[in-house]
């Protein structure tokens, strides 16, 4: 940037900062289909906000856009609290995913998505309580079937259903059934969760689709309602669809 140049924050900076802030790392495309904005525009408004110090952007991967994340900077001009966060490359795949997911997700214009970034901000001390806020309103207590608090990627309510509470989990690798169930129980123990959707990349279906009838069953004991885990196949086209998310 010349000397001569002085990029300004604008409140539509601040709106992307605050976006950029839900996740751990988010790419152009995915910033710039969440504003309805050009990708090229997006890309010019990053250079700026990283010339000011605000977010940082790299090319983790040759197949993958540039990733962009808050710095200290940012969060702080963003109003966001809690540790910077900063993408992994082992997570990258899977973190860039759950974005677009929520994306899919939002179609339904009834459902709020909050993502862990902010669930976590809410309970920033886990060891002190077992009870995280999704909403404002709405204290969700964790389920503690796997030896501690149990963040799902993402969770949403439905605005005209506020008590209802969906969490969403993306299963992108194979786990074995017994580990699967039990982390699904997680939430089938949770008096704060409604229903549980495991999206899952098709060759992984039938895998979690056992899971997720073992960990119903155990539901049905516990008289938690006919069927609160459930399942459905994620592929990115479905981002170029015209089916609405969960209903």
């Amino acid at each position: 940037m010349g000397q001569d140049r002085r990029w300004q924050v604008t409140s539509r900076d601040l709106e992307l900062l605050r976006w950029v802030g839900r996740w751990r790392g988010a790419t152009s495309p995915q910033i710039a289909r969440s504003f309805d904005l050009s990708v090229k525009v997006v890309e010019r408004r990053m250079r700026a906000l990283a010339d000011l110090g605000l977010v940082e952007g790299r090319r983790m991967l040759a197949d993958v856009p540039r990733v962009h994340w808050l710095t200290r900077a940012g969060m702080t001009a963003a109003g966001i609290d809690g540790d910077v966060a900063r993408p992994k490359l082992a997570e990258l795949h899977h973190d860039l995913a759950v974005v677009d997911l929520a994306h899919y997700i939002e179609r339904d214009r009834r459902h709020q998505v909050v993502t862990e970034r902010e669930i976590r901000r809410r309970e920033p001390n886990p060891a002190a309580g077992h009870e995280w806020r999704l909403h404002d309103g709405i204290e969700m207590t964790a389920g503690l079937g796997t030896g501690g608090l149990k963040f799902p990627d993402l969770a949403s309510v439905r605005l005209e259903e506020m008590d209802v509470v969906w969490a969403h989990e993306l299963e992108r690798t194979r786990k074995d059934v017994p580990r699967l169930t039990r982390l699904m129980l997680s939430y089938v123990w949770s008096d704060a969760v409604t229903y549980v959707m495991y999206w899952t990349w098709p060759e992984l279906y039938e895998n979690t689709m056992r899971a997720a009838e073992a960990a119903n069953a155990s539901a049905r004991e516990l008289g938690r309602g006919p069927a609160p885990v459930g399942v459905r196949v994620w592929e990115p086209s479905l981002l170029d669809s015209l089916t609405d998310g969960p209903r």
